[in-house]
């Protein structure tokens, strides 16, 4: 089991690449005239990365959460 501290500090990592994700000067790489699936490529940009940082943010709360009842039950 991952140690809660290094769970804690991936947790702050990934706050801070999905502040990285979207700020404007990376967010213009992406604000092209195509199209991918008929949406513009911003939007799908959006909201893969978003869909992305929700499934990451899951997974390290439900560890946190396995790692925080471990050390209730020791």
């Amino acid at each position: 089991m991952t140690p809660p501290a290094k769970l804690t500090e991936r947790a702050l990592v990934l706050a801070l690449t999905a502040f990285l994700a979207w700020v404007p000067p990376l967010v213009g790489i992406f604000s092209l005239d195509g199209t991918l699936w008929g949406m513009p490529v911003l939007f799908v940009y959006f909201f893969v990365s978003w869909a992305v940082f929700i499934a990451l943010c899951a997974r390290i709360t439900r560890k946190l959460r396995q790692s925080a009842q471990q050390a209730e039950d020791t």
